[in-house]
């Protein structure tokens, strides 16, 4: 009896031990969890406080702007108002992109990826959005707007050019055009280089319809044809 007794103290004994060595373990495993916990979430503020979390007030504005555009084409997508691109014009987009710090310049970019995509969509679908009879007539309307615009652009940058021969001498010429010149961060910025276009390419048919491209399609080879007709080459 005496060494059943024994036994059985011992055996308690051990599973008493068994469980205070579980329990600590346990303890362990928690206290581990929460310290992983509480560095994530301290990581995280870090973050934010950084403005990695967050979208900087110059990429917000860029926003605002575009989606101020957006609306406006939107109306001219349905019909609503015909459709020029002087009411949706790019520059003062592009120029508030520029200012935006390098560092946001992928967002500022993806911001003016909206826009172009939105200004392209109106285009297309405010020329089906119009009976067929009159499409021939919008597309020389477009066409010659377009052709003036060009005109434009083109004086102005005779004049630019102009500006810059009559600054002086050379040297004072070339601090001008120094002066003048795009840095380094707002070429980047504004110039469409291969890679960019072919990544506004994939986030187009990402984000069109098998119907959508299919109307672009037609839209410019109609506009090809119209252009041709007039007597001047079709665009690329």
């Amino acid at each position: 009896m005496a060494a059943t007794a024994s036994a059985r103290r011992q055996s308690l004994a051990g599973l008493a031990r068994t469980k205070k060595s579980e329990g600590s373990s346990t303890n362990v495993i928690r206290r581990v969890a929460v310290g992983i916990v509480v560095l994530g979430l301290l990581g995280l503020v870090g973050l934010w406080l950084a403005g990695f979390l967050t979208t900087p007030k110059e990429v917000l504005a860029v926003r605002a702007a575009v989606d101020a555009q957006i609306v406006e084409l939107e109306r001219m997508a349905r019909g609503t108002v015909p459709y020029s691109e002087e009411a949706s014009s790019y520059r003062p987009l592009m120029d508030m992109a520029r200012q935006v710090p390098d560092r946001y310049g992928d967002q500022a970019r993806r911001e003016i990826g909206r826009f172009f995509q939105a200004r392209e969509t109106a285009e297309v679908n405010s020329f089906f959005a119009i009976p067929p009879t009159q499409r021939a007539a919008e597309l020389e309307r477009r066409i010659k707007a377009e052709e003036a615009r060009s005109a434009r652009w083109e004086a102005e940058r005779a004049q630019r050019e102009a500006s810059r021969k009559d600054a002086g001498s050379p040297a004072g010429g070339a601090a001008s055009n120094q002066a003048n010149a795009p840095t380094q961060g707002q070429r980047g910025r504004g110039a469409r280089t291969e890679e960019s276009r072919n990544a506004w390419a994939k986030r187009y048919i990402d984000n069109t319809s098998a119907d959508g491209r299919a109307r672009r399609t037609e839209y410019r080879r109609a506009k090809d044809q119209k252009r041709i007709s007039m007597g001047l080459e079709p665009r690329r």
